[in-house]
């Protein structure tokens, strides 16, 4: 929970008490941390919640996996075998599986928290272009780094905050 502020999104106030909470009303993150379960599959790793879209009691492993292959085609990330156990990817390969779940839900609006430290250049690039995308759809990113010559680079509006105070805020020109 908050511990101070409001949050509005939509021209509401937003107050999620969980992850699956903002999914569901059209927020997705991705952050720095690493959040693939391991033990399983990457098209497992996708659709975790959503296996009853394969089946009720047998889960149609083929279709998930193709299914898969398009989540992670839609994001340009095509070097990955959805039936792979998850343990055998990189750290980098692993968190564009995440970018890659995030974005099959379709949120209106992404917060990205520091996900690219994690990313090389070919990562970093297919998040760029995601970025990218939502604005062209006009869809919202928060984009949280530190690093001020990506923030520069890639984002519209740059706000600058020091221990949650508002420092001072930068537009692109058009």
């Amino acid at each position: 929970p908050a511990s101070s502020g409001e949050m509005y999104f939509r021209g509401k106030e937003h107050k999620p008490t969980s992850m699956l909470e903002g999914i569901a009303s059209g927020i997705g993150m991705i952050v720095q941390e690493q959040g693939t379960v391991p033990g399983i599959t990457v098209a497992e790793n996708i659709f975790l919640g959503e296996e009853g879209k394969f089946g009720k009691i047998l889960i149609n492993r083929k279709k998930m996996n193709q299914e898969a292959r398009k989540v992670l085609e839609n994001i340009g990330f095509t070097e990955v075998d959805p039936s792979a156990p998850i343990e055998s990817l990189n750290m980098q390969d692993r968190k564009l599986v995440e970018i890659a779940k995030t974005m099959y839900m379709e949120p209106e609006m992404l917060v990205v928290d520091e996900t690219t430290t994690a990313l090389s250049q070919h990562g970093r690039a297919l998040i760029y272009d995601i970025m990218k995308r939502m604005r062209d759809e006009n869809k919202a990113v928060v984009f949280i780094s530190h690093d001020l010559d990506e923030l520069m680079e890639i984002c519209d509006t740059l706000t600058v905050l020091r221990d949650g105070h508002l420092i001072r805020t930068f537009r692109k020109e058009e």
